[in-house]
């Protein structure tokens, strides 16, 4: 995955714009969010919209997320010592050991904050919400929540569907939420010797085990659509309309 130019994007409104990808390696992500970055700060009224999955992988950033000194919850270290059955990429984000496969729904909001009038974590208790009502709706999951100290979304049997951690780069966010779709026994096998983002592994489940069913790719497909249509409205409600940016001044390509 060499270079873009914004032809190969969706587009689904005035400034927003929509990316598809199956199976993206994770090699490219880094530089390729950061990339996107630089150029919504040039073009600060764009929006980017990346839907994607990736191969099997862990990822590892900087440490674990601090809880207030009051917390229930301890969180344990990822062992650097432990043997991985699918590669690792060290990050330069926040957070611990996080993990990726096939039959997760990623999502990367690369958006500009001070145009929308928007806070990060604001956005992200917004983003797993309007998850928890897409799947509410689609797929009758009621016993979700948002636990905001272990920021995901949760059923009420405290197993986590949703992972998210957005970064900033000059008030334009980066990286995004992770949304364990389909079973993959390979996978959910593979995080029980392990804790990711400091949690026992065995917490970790999926949308198609709380179904109780198989899940196809219409579903994965109709999640996404509901969800877009959700974020495009929310992002419709804090547009700054005081400054207008002219298509004609937008730089279409984007490479690395």
């Amino acid at each position: 995955m060499k270079s873009f130019e914004l032809s190969d994007f969706t587009k689904i409104g005035p400034f927003t714009f929509v990316l598809k990808l199956e199976n993206w390696e994770y090699a490219f992500v880094e530089s390729y969010l950061l990339t996107c970055t630089e150029f919504v700060r040039e073009n600060p009224k764009i929006v980017l919209l990346i839907f994607c999955h990736h191969p099997h992988c862990f990822t590892l950033g900087k440490g674990l997320q601090k809880l207030a000194n009051t917390s229930q919850h301890k969180l344990i270290d990822f062992d650097e010592s432990q043997n991985l059955i699918y590669p690792l990429y060290r990050l330069k984000r926040g957070g611990g050991l996080t993990f990726h496969y096939p039959g997760q729904v990623v999502f990367y909001p690369i958006v500009n904050l001070t145009t929308k009038k928007l806070n990060v974590h604001d956005l992200m208790i917004e983003i797993l919400q309007m998850t928890n009502v897409v799947l509410e709706n689609k797929f009758n999951l009621n016993n979700l929540s948002i636990n905001k100290e272990l920021l995901g979304l949760w059923n009420n049997s405290h197993q986590k569907l949703a992972s998210i951690g957005l970064a900033i780069t000059r008030f334009t966010t980066y990286h995004g939420m992770a949304l364990n779709f389909f079973d993959d026994p390979s996978m959910f096998n593979a995080l029980k010797d392990l804790n990711p983002c400091g949690l026992p592994g065995v917490v970790y489940t999926n949308v198609e085990n709380q179904v109780g069913q198989k899940l196809d790719q219409l579903d994965y497909d109709e999640f996404i659509e509901c969800f877009t249509e959700s974020f495009l409205s929310y992002l419709n409600n804090h547009l700054i309309t005081e400054r207008h940016i002219s298509s004609d001044s937008i730089n279409c390509e984007i490479s690395f």
